[in-house]
């Protein structure tokens, strides 16, 4: 990989890596309904698909993958697709990050709220309609951050262009939100 496809990529860590510091973070908070959460398997590339990436890109698109991923092996609560190029990344991805609870994963969301304006230079805004509580962080950021029961879903939209990813994140917040309903165990 050459040095810019680095520093082009560089941005789209980072914003990765904040949102996980901050869940690690988030581990130390509760809420009225702080009981843990029984344990959801899921694998996030089975909530948003190959296919659902191509469907919303518009054009091909590859899997991405890290030195850690070749040495671990995949993290089945992350799935990253890359639609442009090394130089010009367009990146799709969905990160799961689960918490102890329903209320710990609104409460993180609402503490990180300032963190992400700080990042994306104010570009913060709530966004109606899906899951329990969702904000969009524009700017360079374009993710789409979901709270549902008791996790929290990153979903990364970025264009090589700078537009706005609202739309296409939403898209692919409503195809997870209804996979992790029929993969919810039943309740009695």
């Amino acid at each position: 990989m050459t040095t810019s496809a680095r520093l082009r990529i560089a941005p789209l860590l980072l914003a990765a890596a904040v949102s996980a510091t901050l869940a690690l973070l988030a581990g130390c908070r509760g809420g009225a309904d702080s009981r843990p959460s029984p344990p959801l398997k899921v694998d996030a590339c089975q909530l948003f698909t190959d296919q659902d990436a191509q469907a919303i890109a518009g054009e091909t698109l590859a899997a991405m993958s890290s030195t850690i991923d070749e040495a671990k092996g995949r993290n089945p609560l992350e799935c990253i697709y890359n639609s442009g190029s090394l130089d010009q990344p367009r990146i799709l991805s969905l990160l799961i990050r689960p918490h102890r609870s329903p209320s710990a994963a609104r409460d993180f969301l609402e503490s990180s709220r300032s963190a992400l304006s700080s990042m994306s230079a104010g570009k913060v805004q709530d966004v109606k309609g899906l899951g329990d509580a969702a904000l969009w962080v524009g700017g360079r950021i374009q993710q789409l951050h979901v709270a549902t029961g008791n996790l929290q879903l990153i979903i990364t939209v970025q264009s090589p262009d700078g537009t706005d990813q609202l739309d296409r994140a939403r898209q692919i917040a409503t195809r997870v939100l209804e996979r992790l309903k029929t993969a919810a165990p039943k309740s009695k």
